[in-house]
């Protein structure tokens, strides 16, 4: 039996922070048929929810061809719950976007009634994330604020802080990500996702150990705290993502 969030919510018809760890898949594509091809992929393999990395998109400057691949998109994968990302280069995005045109895009996704979640960075311009938190508040839409640090695993400590970060700027899932050099940053991870559950109770949480050495973390973070964990079609947002038929599988053995 999995610690589950107090107050899980729901993303979609997925409920996040319940007795299962939902698997979401991202899509990465720069063109808009490299879009629909990989949107009817992903969701033939029916994952919980899938995440559009927009930051891929070679058009993510352009709000008017956003919204019309967010269209295609959800007329593809249907009442699969979308995840809105954006994601800045300073923590992992594709290409340089200027922070100011990221964060309308985001607001102006928000308002349109076809994403179920969106994504933000708590290294974002404070402002920015309150009238993003704004927004999604305004449209029913929950919010992720996020921390991802792709060169190290930092303290339990600082973990649990950047988590009670998230949760002070009005995150409604917390999430953290980090690069393990070692057995033991694994550890710090799964013991900040753990401390973080019985701290927090109330928040839905995902938290992912990156690369190899991390790859337990996904599989079996659902016993420490994480509500949720990322798996692949083909390619990958994160290093350490397996494929969503191994990673489903290996869930299923673990935790029944």
């Amino acid at each position: 039996m999995r610690l589950q969030a107090k107050k899980p919510i729901k993303i979609g018809k997925k409920t996040i922070g319940g007795p299962d760890m939902l698997i979401c898949v991202p899509i990465l594509e720069e063109e808009e048929c490299g879009l629909e091809q990989a949107a009817k992929k992903t969701a033939g393999l029916c994952p919980d929810i899938i995440e559009w990395r927009a930051d891929y998109f070679k058009d993510a400057c352009s709000a008017i061809k956003v919204m019309k691949a967010l269209k295609l998109l959800r007329s593809i994968i249907g009442e699969i719950p979308l995840i809105f990302t954006f994601r800045g280069s300073f923590e992992g995005g594709f290409g340089e976007v200027e922070e100011h045109i990221r964060y309308e895009i985001i607001r102006q996704v928000l308002c349109t009634g076809e994403v179920d979640a969106a994504d933000i960075e708590l290294a974002s311009c404070k402002n920015a994330i309150e009238e993003i938190k704004k927004a999604a508040c305004d449209h029913g839409i929950p919010l992720i604020i996020s921390y991802h640090n792709f060169g190290e695993t930092p303290s339990v400590e600082f973990l649990l802080d950047k988590i009670k970060e998230e949760v002070a700027l009005g995150a409604d899932i917390a999430k953290i990500a980090v690069m393990p050099q070692n057995e033991e940053d694994v550890l710090k991870l799964l013991s900040a996702s753990l401390k973080a559950r019985i701290e927090m109770p109330d928040t839905p949480l995902i938290t992912v150990s990156m690369g190899t050495l991390g790859i337990i973390s996904r599989i079996a973070g659902g016993m420490f705290g994480s509500d949720m964990t990322f798996g692949a079609v083909e390619k990958t947002s994160a290093p350490g993502q397996i494929p969503i038929a191994e990673l489903r599988a290996s869930i299923k053995t673990l935790l029944g």
